[in-house]
């Protein structure tokens, strides 16, 4: 039985199309939808750090990058919850975090007690989703709980 289905979204449309399965299965088995969108974003390493100081370049545009993909993200997490509670579902939140997608889908299902991950795939390929690392892959390897990814 689930309980509580975790739907990963980036705004593809294989993401639309998982969130979308997410939703029926949630209605189906009366379970918690939680909805996250991860923020590409890590910081600075000390060494670019280092270096900007000693070459006098700033490091504010690369924060207002981020700044602009967290406002993007928080819209994202808004307008798929909307969407969501538009179809029926009553028990959904959304969320976003930020980091590596693959490490923190799988730390935010195992802190939300998910029983379920949903997301979609890109369709890169198996060797080079292999090389490159894919979010869909790496989750559905490493997490602990049922795993769909949707093409």
């Amino acid at each position: 039985m689930m309980k509580k289905i975790l739907a990963a979204v980036d705004g593809s449309d294989h993401a639309w199309k998982a969130l979308n399965l997410a939703a029926d299965m949630a209605k189906l088995h009366g379970a918690e939808l939680v909805i996250l969108h991860v923020v590409p974003y890590e910081d600075v390493p000390e060494a670019l750090r280092q270096f900007a100081e000693v070459e006098h370049v700033p490091l504010e545009e690369e924060r207002a990058r981020y700044q602009y993909a967290k406002a993007l993200s928080d819209g994202l997490t808004r307008q798929a919850e909307a969407w969501v509670r538009s179809n029926g579902l009553t028990a959904v939140s959304a969320h976003a975090a930020e980091g590596k997608a693959a490490d923190v889908i799988l730390e935010f299902a195992k802190n939300e007690a998910a029983d379920t991950i949903v997301l979609g795939s890109r369709g890169v390929g198996y060797v080079s989703g292999m090389l490159l690392g894919s979010v869909s892959h790496k989750v559905a390897n490493l997490a602990d709980v049922t795993c769909v990814v949707v093409k």
